[in-house]
């Protein structure tokens, strides 16, 4: 019996959400699927890819890239297109921005020559539409999305709010779209020796996020709520933990210091253990601008934890508002600080939702495995291939 062979393309591998999902995907793939993934070359590339079974193959494309350079694009795009031929894949399944572009157009110039054209899916991750950049990089994105969608047949968006938010503004039509989460690993993290070195108090209630440290995750408003909570309850011992590094970092630090509040906050950097360092918190918060799913809040939830999230993409379609957690407007440090004052003020309410976001996270769905799983996801894709290849009924879609 021959397996059909599905392609995954990504920009790169690299810490974070996306990149384990292609890689959680492709092994469970392989299974009753030939495997391929290509992505572009990156200096954490080797860890995810220990992960990956002996099966699945894998393919650099050495100048497949982040950065846009018209010259190193080319390159790519004919080097990809190279690939698809040779291979002749029945799905081409591409992952992210940079590599659902080049991905996308490689494979539609491969399909003209195929006598059996693949069928091309591409999960965008999230979208770009706010929260990353100016009016003008925002309206050239766009438009390229909505060109790049004559070339997709499908699309896989995290969340109902991405994939609406994303029909909306017109990247291809609400009939090719999907839903399908990002799986995350519900298994309890290992308590780290490293978690005494967060300094935080039996008697300080311990508020905290995971991100990378970039403008649109948002941590500028956590600082400034953790001001005003200071001046609305000044006895309450505090203490906020941002587990992640990046290029804002500095100007962070230096916005607590300006606003009064550095010492109430500890910056780990990046940390490898960052889902069990959440356990030394009592209220998660993740008050981005943009976030198709958000893996971190749905960790923090099934280790028990009440969450504060923004109102933002699909943020809320991973809580239950007003019993796992809050949702407030973005970019507003005001509106934060006062969900955040109703958790502290009241153990009880921490507790009850708490108890509730364990429960909401462990949740069978429709696949009979956690609704965030990896799983969960995985069933979903299998289900949506085998759809798209005529061997089953078209799965439902969120």
């Amino acid at each position: 019996m021959i397996r059909p062979l599905v392609v995954h393309i990504i920009t790169r591998l690299e810490p974070g959400g996306s990149s384990r999902n292609v890689i959680d995907s492709c092994s469970a793939q392989a299974a009753d699927h030939s495997v391929v993934l290509i992505s572009g070359p990156h200096k954490d590339s080797g860890v995810l890819l220990k992960l990956l079974p002996p099966e699945v193959n894998y393919i650099e494309v050495k100048n497949l890239q982040r950065e846009l350079s018209p010259a190193r694009d080319i390159r790519a795009l004919l080097e990809l297109r190279k690939e698809i031929a040779r291979l002749g894949p029945a799905i081409v399944h591409t992952h992210t921005s940079k590599a659902g572009a080049l991905g996308r157009v490689a494979a539609a110039l491969a399909n003209l020559r195929s006598e059996k054209p693949a069928i091309v899916i591409h999960t965008p991750h999230g979208h770009l539409l706010h929260g990353y950049y100016g009016p003008l990089k925002t309206f050239i994105f766009l438009r390229a999305e909505k060109s790049l969608a004559n070339f997709t047949d499908y699309f896989i968006a995290l969340t109902p709010g991405e994939m609406r938010e994303s029909a909306a503004a017109g990247i291809g039509k609400l009939k090719q779209w999907r839903v399908v989460h990002s799986g995350v690993d519900f298994k309890p993290p290992p308590v780290p020796a490293q978690k005494l070195d967060l300094d935080i108090a039996a008697d300080e209630i311990a508020v905290g996020t995971v991100a990378r440290l970039e403008p649109v995750k948002g941590v500028e408003y956590l600082i400034r709520a953790a001001a005003l909570l200071a001046k609305s309850l000044p006895a309450r011992r505090l203490k906020y933990v941002v587990i992640g590094g990046g290029e804002l970092e500095p100007a962070l630090l230096k916005l607590a210091v300006r606003l009064g509040v550095r010492d109430r906050f500890i910056f780990t950097g990046f940390r490898a253990d960052a889902a069990a360092l959440m356990s030394a918190l009592d209220i998660y918060v993740q008050p981005s601008l943009n976030e198709a799913m958000g893996r971190a809040p749905l960790e923090a939830q099934a280790l028990g934890l009440p969450v504060v999230v923004s109102r933002v993409c699909g943020l809320p379609d991973i809580i239950k508002e007003g019993e796992t957690g809050l949702t407030v407007k973005p970019g507003d440090a005001g509106d934060l600080a006062q969900a955040l004052e109703r958790l502290i003020l009241s153990e009880k309410l921490r507790a009850r939702m708490g108890a509730a976001a364990k429960a909401w996270a462990a949740e069978p769905d429709g696949t009979g495995f956690p609704r965030f799983g990896v799983e969960s996801m995985n069933a979903q894709l299998l289900a949506l291939y085998a759809s798209v290849l005529g061997k089953a009924a078209p799965p439902e879609t969120a």
